[in-house]
Protein backbone atom coordinates (compact mmCIF):
# COMPACT_ATOMS: atom_id res chain seq x y z
CA UNK A 1 0.00 0.00 0.00
CA UNK A 2 1.26 3.21 -0.65
CA UNK A 3 1.85 6.05 2.15
CA UNK A 4 0.62 9.10 2.37
CA UNK A 5 1.49 12.24 4.37
CA UNK A 6 -1.34 13.78 5.80
CA UNK A 7 -1.92 16.77 8.11
CA UNK A 8 -4.42 17.42 10.77
CA UNK A 9 -6.91 20.86 9.41
CA UNK A 10 -7.25 22.40 13.30
CA UNK A 11 -3.37 21.68 14.96
CA UNK A 12 -1.23 21.28 11.98
CA UNK A 13 0.37 17.78 13.24
CA UNK A 14 1.06 15.29 10.49
CA UNK A 15 1.19 11.39 9.97
CA UNK A 16 2.11 9.16 7.46
CA UNK A 17 -1.02 7.12 6.51
CA UNK A 18 -1.67 4.15 4.07
CA UNK A 19 -4.11 4.45 1.37
CA UNK A 20 -6.88 1.38 0.56
CA UNK A 21 -6.90 0.31 -2.53
CA UNK A 22 -9.78 2.80 -3.72
CA UNK A 23 -7.79 5.57 -2.35
CA UNK A 24 -9.30 6.28 0.64
CA UNK A 25 -7.44 7.56 3.39
CA UNK A 26 -8.38 7.09 6.91
CA UNK A 27 -6.67 9.06 9.66
CA UNK A 28 -8.82 8.52 12.29
CA UNK A 29 -8.63 11.16 15.07
CA UNK A 30 -5.71 13.39 15.90
CA UNK A 31 -3.36 12.39 19.17
CA UNK A 32 -3.12 16.24 20.04
CA UNK A 33 -6.50 17.71 19.39
CA UNK A 34 -8.87 15.18 18.68
CA UNK A 35 -10.24 16.61 15.61
CA UNK A 36 -10.54 14.57 12.42
CA UNK A 37 -10.31 16.66 9.27
CA UNK A 38 -7.71 15.53 7.44
CA UNK A 39 -5.57 16.43 3.89
CA UNK A 40 -3.02 15.46 2.05
CA UNK A 41 0.09 18.07 3.05
CA UNK A 42 0.73 18.34 -0.95
CA UNK A 43 -2.50 19.67 -1.48
CA UNK A 44 -2.29 22.26 1.59
CA UNK A 45 -0.89 26.01 0.93
CA UNK A 46 0.52 28.23 3.52
CA UNK A 47 -2.85 30.67 2.70
CA UNK A 48 -5.08 27.81 3.23
CA UNK A 49 -3.65 26.00 5.89
CA UNK A 50 -3.22 30.02 7.83
CA UNK A 51 -7.32 30.26 6.48
CA UNK A 52 -8.31 26.78 7.94
CA UNK A 53 -6.75 27.58 11.45
CA UNK A 54 -8.22 30.87 11.96
CA UNK A 55 -11.81 29.89 11.37
CA UNK A 56 -13.39 27.76 14.44
CA UNK A 57 -13.86 24.34 13.09
CA UNK A 58 -17.64 24.24 13.70
CA UNK A 59 -17.64 27.06 11.03
CA UNK A 60 -16.29 25.38 8.19
CA UNK A 61 -18.13 23.90 5.43
CA UNK A 62 -16.65 21.77 2.16
CA UNK A 63 -17.00 23.41 -1.10
CA UNK A 64 -16.71 21.83 -4.75
CA UNK A 65 -14.22 23.37 -6.56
Amino acid sequence: MEMLKVECLRCGDTRDVSARSDDHVDAGECERCEYVGWALVADLTEKIRRVLRERPPERRRLYAA
